[in-house]
């Protein structure tokens, strides 16, 4: 009786929305039948997914569709579901703009990792399969170094563009600095743009956004799961169009035991991150939390713990006994308590997941334990480090060549 008046109240409240959440389809032959059906994950996350009728799961417990309902119920309007990522958005936009997303330098200096984000660039327009009109190097600020990772960057393209004999005349450039947030450079970036070109030339203008793979899918993720909370949230406002050009985190591949190590940690740490943002969501927007999210915490717990051995048995496919892996006492440290505040984290949240409650100073505690955790992993853990002379000189050395991509060899 509670699943079929729960069915009742979910069909008038769509009705209420103008909001069509599926459809049968009648065919001749009436072999195959579809519907489309909206899945709600976590706020502000709408799913359209076309399927055959055989593969819909109708087998809903109560507690999810009582979620669910509870959501549409505090829905004021239903969210766009139209992804604006496009990668054939330049051809129809008024503006191409390239966007480098800049790290801080380390001792004044360019690093492996952002050196690979400028190469990529520099080796797309050099290949002619990336013309932009405008060229943005953003953030890169952390108040530490006398120059910001954005006008450094700007100076290293500029450098490898004259290596490599690459005219930029036709290009106009932007540096955008003063912020340490990827997403207030984006808004002063489009402040810019506007005040150049007015509101018309932007209108309908396509952004390349090019950063380390990890980096970028973040980025994606954290789009798809709260938009709302998405570095790419300016983006929208102006009806823009975006694609990511990947530069490739060099240090998983690393021949050095100890960078490939410390380079996975810093990956996970990625995944981390974005479970973070929802978690954060939660507590300032009343998001829920996706249980995608909840299964990246588990997983990545379980990760961690193999990979430091705290985790017996013969399923542990990394073996460190030879002692190849070298890592300071501050580094392990960082690990163990970051796996035991993870481990944390995940309790406090598993009756979420249950459809039980939670008091606020609970989740308010886990969420800034788990920010210090993803803070000392990306601060302690990241085995970025300045670029050498030799590995300068080779980077000059590469771009007069036709291999811009890898300019900054692996470590």
């Amino acid at each position: 009786l509670i699943y079929n008046n729960l069915m009742k109240l979910h069909s008038k409240l769509l009705v209420k929305n103008n909001h069509l959440v599926g459809f049968k389809k009648n065919l001749e032959d009436r072999k195959y039948k579809s519907i489309y059906r909206i899945s709600v994950k976590k706020s502000s996350d709408f799913h359209s997914k076309l399927e055959t009728y055989e593969k819909v799961n109708s087998d809903m417990s109560l507690h999810e569709m009582a979620d669910k309902l509870g959501y549409l119920l505090s829905l004021g309007e239903l969210p766009n579901i139209s992804t604006q990522e496009y990668h054939k958005g330049h051809l129809k936009s008024t503006m191409h703009i390239a966007v480098v997303f800049c790290k801080p330098l380390i001792g004044e200096m360019i690093t492996i990792e952002f050196g690979r984000r400028v190469s990529i660039l520099l080796s797309q327009i050099k290949k002619d399969k990336l013309r932009p009109d405008v060229i943005a190097f953003v953030g890169g600020n952390d108040n530490k170094n006398r120059i910001s990772g954005a006008k450094a960057g700007y100076i290293y393209f500029r450098r490898l563009s004259t290596e490599a004999n690459l005219e930029l005349s036709g290009f106009e450039f932007i540096i955008e600095q003063e912020i340490t947030s990827f997403k207030d450079n984006l808004s002063n970036l489009i402040l810019t743009l506007e005040k150049k070109y007015g509101k018309e030339g932007i209108s309908k203008c396509h952004f390349t956004l090019i950063s380390s793979d990890y980096h970028l899918i973040r980025i994606a993720e954290i789009f798809k799961l709260s938009r709302r909370q998405s570095i790419l949230f300016p983006l929208i406002k102006i009806s823009s169009t975006w694609t990511y050009l990947f530069a490739t985190y060099p240090f998983c591949v690393s021949p050095d035991p100890t960078l490939a190590f410390l380079g996975r940690i810093r990956v996970l740490a990625n995944d981390l991150a974005i479970v973070l943002v929802n978690l954060n969501g939660l507590i300032k927007f009343n998001d829920l939390i996706a249980r995608e999210n909840f299964s990246r915490l588990c997983e990545t717990n379980q990760k961690l713990q193999k990979m430091l051995r705290i985790m017996p048995g013969n399923d542990n496919d990394l073996q460190i006994t030879d002692g190849s892996i070298q890592l300071t006492v501050g580094q392990w440290e960082v690990l163990e308590h970051g796996l035991c505040a993870i481990h944390e984290v995940q309790r406090i949240l598993t009756p979420l997941m249950n459809g039980e409650s939670i008091e606020r100073r609970k989740i308010i505690y886990a969420r800034d334990l788990f920010m210090e955790v993803v803070k000392n992993i990306r601060f302690i853990i990241d085995p970025d480090r300045p670029v050498t002379s030799g590995e300068w000189v080779f980077s000059l050395e590469q771009a007069k060549s036709n291999n811009c991509s890898n300019s900054i060899p692996i470590c």
